[in-house]
């Protein structure tokens, strides 16, 4: 070893790594966007803020960036979570301001905070996550009867990549109220873990909506920790 160098200990270099926690939103331009793509989008955004992104190690270092739940494709949101992290440390006040100068157009941050470096990885932290489905449907009894029906049914049976499985204990809440207009909105809480993930779109089509007409969004993730 060279005189010059020194040895780094893994708790200094651990010191210098902060993990950063954002809430965003995403509105309709950004609905056809797909997870690995949001995924870029982010990192795109992280390069543009000019922030230290920390990378993973190994042959095919990936920026160190996790999203709490992908958001199905055609869906808007109102509350979107990830964390990053960056190495040195930085002010938390400035990241947010280069962040908020740096996102594009359909895309707002609504919170950002420093959490611990080992805290649990934020995808095994989802427990729920809500949406409104809403609809333009002249009666609401119709659909009314639809969502009693589901929820007084044992097995709701829905096809996933030519794998059949059984909706039903995902749904965990669903009602239905007239919105504005001539719409009707369900609203929906699924499950949303690595035992099982409700996807809004197959609740539509098990309520016999047509996908083409439908707006979904996503209202709340809920977490084990509830401070996110």
């Amino acid at each position: 070893m060279n005189s010059e160098e020194t040895l780094v200990s893994p708790q200094t270099i651990e010191a210098a790594r902060q993990r950063m926690r954002v809430t965003f939103t995403r509105n309709a331009t950004l609905k056809y966007i797909g997870h690995l793509d949001m995924s870029h989008t982010w990192q795109r955004i992280l390069r543009r803020a000019e922030l230290p992104l920390a990378y993973s190690e190994g042959f095919n270092p990936q920026p160190k960036i996790t999203f709490a739940a992908a958001l199905p494709l055609g869906c808007t949101s109102e509350h979107e979570v990830l964390d990053f992290v960056l190495s040195p440390a930085c002010d938390v006040s400035e990241v947010a301001v280069r962040l908020k100068r740096a996102l594009p157009p359909g895309m707002q941050v609504t919170s950002i905070e420093e959490v611990p470096l080992k805290s649990p990885a934020l995808q095994t932290q989802v427990l729920t996550s809500e949406y409104t489905i809403s609809v333009e449907q002249g009666s609401i009894d119709p659909l009314t009867d639809r969502v009693q029906a589901l929820l007084a049914a044992t097995e709701v049976l829905r096809d996933r990549r030519g794998k059949a499985y059984n909706l039903r204990p995902l749904v965990h809440a669903l009602t239905v109220e007239r919105g504005e207009a001539d719409r009707v909105v369900v609203r929906a809480r699924l499950q949303s873990t690595e035992a099982g993930n409700g996807r809004p779109d197959e609740l539509a089509a098990a309520l016999g909506l047509n996908p083409a007409e439908v707006e979904i969004h996503r209202t709340r993730l809920d977490f084990l920790d509830k401070t996110n």
